[in-house]
């Protein structure tokens, strides 16, 4: 019976001991969140991925809500979001960016000419929700030819790239792919090809 009860003692003392380990290891709630833990959580949030590497994930509509993806993405975000998109009609999205930048976050928007223009004459709300925020900045390309990107670079280390555009269709509806990496080389390359768009001297400066 002492047998037993020394068993007992034991277990307990055992467990008492690892709960106070894991509590001691629980990041507190201002804890700065590592970006290889934002790219696992949007995974769990999204359980369709339809192909995963080791730091990239594929996902396509209309099997996957994008636009669930990419409010993920922008909520997650700390310093910076870079955003090249064609289309943007998006009003959750436009709410996530606002968030965003109401917590501090810069976010910069590059956006084709043609297409701006369109959705500002039929009265798109994304221009009104996001112009005259603090931390957010609109540049559109000034010549005619295609500015057809669809990606977001989130705080220099999550880029979001594909065929999906910021629409409600887009997300939902269409057929689109779109993929989230942390490859270091396509990073590079999109923060080379984002600073030349953004630095264009003909562009049209919104904000």
């Amino acid at each position: 019976m002492r047998v037993f009860r020394n068993l007992f003692v034991l277990c307990l003392v055992c467990m008492v001991g690892w709960k106070l380990r894991m509590e001691h290891e629980q990041p507190g709630p201002g804890a700065r969140q590592t970006i290889g833990s934002v790219f696992n959580q949007v995974a769990l949030r999204l359980p369709n991925v339809h192909a995963a590497g080791e730091s990239e994930q594929i996902y396509f509509s209309p099997s996957t809500d994008l636009e669930r993806l990419d409010v993920s993405l922008i909520d997650h975000a700390q310093q910076r979001i870079q955003v090249a998109m064609y289309a943007f009609t998006d009003r959750t999205i436009a709410l996530a960016l606002a968030r965003a930048a109401a917590r501090g976050v810069e976010v910069s928007i590059y956006r084709d000419r043609a297409q701006f223009e369109e959705e500002q004459g039929r009265r798109v709300q994304v221009l009104a929700l996001l112009s005259r925020r603090p931390n957010v900045h609109i540049r559109v390309k000034g010549s005619d030819e295609l500015m057809h990107q669809k990606a977001m670079l989130v705080d220099g280390a999550v880029l979001r790239d594909g065929s999906g555009n910021w629409s409600v269709s887009a997300a939902r509806y269409q057929d689109n792919q779109v993929s989230v990496t942390q490859n270091p080389q396509q990073i590079e390359a999109f923060v080379r090809d984002f600073a030349a768009m953004w630095s264009r001297p003909d562009n049209l400066l919104e904000q």
